[in-house]
């Protein structure tokens, strides 16, 4: 009896042990392209490959193969990447540039090098190895980017909130009860008052605050108001009318002005104004039949200024 409890306690032992050895095993390789996974990723002597398809999410950007040659060309802005399958010479912009591993055709799909292509692309590349993902987000266009460093206002923050955005980290409010929001057809966006680089939106009892880093548009802070009571500090509470029940990520620098544009999606309607932090704001004036509120509704403010 103690020789067979001695064999059920071994065999008890191994199964714990490949079963703990299962569990802390390296996750598999994921690729995330603009937000979106990417699937039929390998491996080739330590360099990872993605199907072509998986930059077509870039915005302004044109892909073309050639099957007879087997010649890849990609194009954005003015940066034109050319490959051939199974050869190790590319070209960026007609300068050669030297591959470690060549495209080639897997599966029956044409798979290039990742970094080779997100770098030629100007996208930044961020790697988090606890979960062995590898984040591709690219950045504003050359047309975003004019429209954004413009000195007319507008035009510089209708650019900002057209810069792509990072949504690499899940927004914090999703574990909030949100349901109670799904009929709010109006939101605010309130901009420091001469200022593009940064925003925040308002909808219903939530609020996120836009920053645009490095040409990319991040989530930096998030919040949710306590509607029932109004706000009674002289800080951005005062400007949403709320005080904050929760908050996530680090508070944006506080302006003393800001400049707001209310949307109402179904009424074609557009409020804009002034609202300051002590709680006072003014309203300049309103657009009327605007065809879609969602888009381009910041207008120019009288007497502002871009810093």
């Amino acid at each position: 009896m103690a020789r067979k409890a001695g064999i059920h306690m071994l065999v008890f032992m191994l199964v714990s042990l490949w079963i703990t050895g299962t569990v802390s095993a390296a996750p598999k390789l994921q690729v995330v392209v603009n937000n979106s996974s990417v699937a039929g990723v390998v491996t080739e002597s330590g360099h990872t490959m993605v199907p072509l398809k998986s930059f077509e999410r870039f915005a302004n950007l044109s892909m073309q193969w050639v099957a007879q040659t087997k010649k890849i060309t990609i194009k954005r802005d003015s940066t034109v990447i050319q490959l051939t399958v199974g050869d190790r010479t590319a070209s960026i912009n007609d300068n050669p540039v030297q591959l470690e591993v060549a495209a080639r055709i897997v599966d029956g799909r044409v798979t290039v090098p990742l970094r080779f292509i997100a770098e030629a692309l100007g996208a930044r590349i961020t790697v988090d190895a606890v979960t062995n993902t590898v984040w591709i987000q690219e950045r504003a266009s050359a047309k975003i980017l004019k429209n954004y460093n413009s000195s007319d206002l507008a035009t510089s923050r209708i650019a900002a909130m057209q810069i792509p955005l990072d949504a690499s980290k899940p927004s914090k409010l999703i574990d909030e009860n949100s349901a109670g929001d799904s009929e709010v057809f109006s939101e605010t966006y309130y901009f420091a008052k001469g200022k593009s680089d940064g925003y925040y939106l308002l909808y219903g009892h939530f609020v996120t605050y836009f920053e645009i880093k490095d040409n990319i548009r991040q989530v930096v802070w998030e919040a949710n108001l306590d509607n029932v009571q109004e706000a009674t500090n002289k800080d951005i509470t005062s400007v949403f009318g709320n005080p904050i029940y929760k908050e996530y990520g680090k508070r944006p620098v506080l302006s003393q002005e800001y400049v707001y544009f209310n949307t109402s999606i179904w009424g074609g309607l557009v409020i804009y104004g002034i609202a300051n932090i002590d709680g006072t704001s003014a309203e300049l004036g309103r657009l009327t039949d605007w065809p879609d509120t969602r888009k381009q509704f910041v207008v120019a403010i009288p007497g502002e200024s871009k810093r």
